[in-house]
């Protein structure tokens, strides 16, 4: 049977939909990542032959990765910042301490896990934010597996929330914060009651990707050099960026403490470049 013609490829995503194979979002997706359009380019060569139709985004993934990782380059780590953001967890509370830094790259001032009295009961919020005269309250909504999406419900949850802190202790807007996708009706809901939302590809110019990208702050779980076990280590010790990893170094055994760090000042770099 002849090969199909990546055109001709049906893509399964984490949610089960198929779409066509569409290279130029690849390309893209690696060139967000530091990537020279040639590099991006050349990437793509060496993924297109391997394409079957009915495969996988998670296999894709997989391959563009191991692909970068062979060319030896850092942009590998950063190509996979979607999932090394999953990887802050099984719990959700290492994602609110990398949400909190990202927001005061953004020149916010934070303070995260703080109780709050509302009007009729105590609430903990996630994260406190504050910025131009304005109080923000900001609830994290953490999911470890793709094809995830957060719903109405978890919006409904949050604003009845942020209604009654701010009547309490006088917030002015409130967030909602996810690392996946928002279902549609979760987006329409947020904006016709006025609630912020930030998901992983959404509002475009303040999604969290793009947040991300901006501030330069990127999860230590994006770091190659580490292993599982490593990475859970310094997320337990509160270390979550590898901003924060490049003054915390002893925290990494001696023996692979220069590769580490190597990897992490190149992480962090490009972004100070750019």
């Amino acid at each position: 049977m002849p090969q199909k013609s990546p055109k001709q490829i049906q893509v399964t995503k984490a949610s089960g939909e198929r779409e066509p194979f569409l290279p130029e979002k690849v390309r893209e997706s690696i060139k967000r990542s530091g990537a020279s359009r040639e590099l991006a380019n050349d990437v793509l060569k060496l993924v297109e032959p391997e394409l079957y139709d009915g495969i996988t985004t998670h296999e894709i993934y997989q391959r563009v990765f191991q692909h970068l990782r062979e060319i030896g380059t850092h942009v590998a780590s950063k190509y996979s910042l979607k999932r090394s953001i999953m990887e802050l967890g099984p719990s959700g509370y290492p994602f609110e301490k990398f949400l909190a830094k990202v927001m005061e790259a953004e020149g916010y001032q934070v303070t995260v896990g703080q109780q709050v009295r509302g009007k009729c009961v105590w609430h903990e919020v996630d994260v406190i934010a504050e910025k131009d005269g304005k109080k923000h309250l900001i609830e994290a909504k953490f999911h470890n597996k793709s094809g995830l999406k957060t719903d109405t419900k978890v919006a409904l949850y949050i604003y009845a929330r942020f209604l009654d802190a701010s009547s309490g202790d006088g917030f002015d807007e409130g967030w909602l914060v996810t690392n996946t996708k928002l279902t549609r009706d979760a987006r329409i809901y947020c904006e016709c009651v006025g609630l912020n939302y930030m998901s992983w590809d959404k509002p475009q110019g303040r999604s969290l990707r793009e947040t991300v990208e901006r501030s330069g702050l990127y999860p230590v779980t994006v770091l190659t050099t580490l292993n599982r076990r490593e990475k859970s280590t310094l997320l337990g010790e509160g270390i979550v960026t590898c901003k924060d990893l490049l003054t915390n170094l002893k925290a990494i055994p001696r023996s692979k403490r220069s590769k580490v760090q190597e990897e992490a000042q190149k992480v962090c770099s490009f972004n100070n470049a750019s």
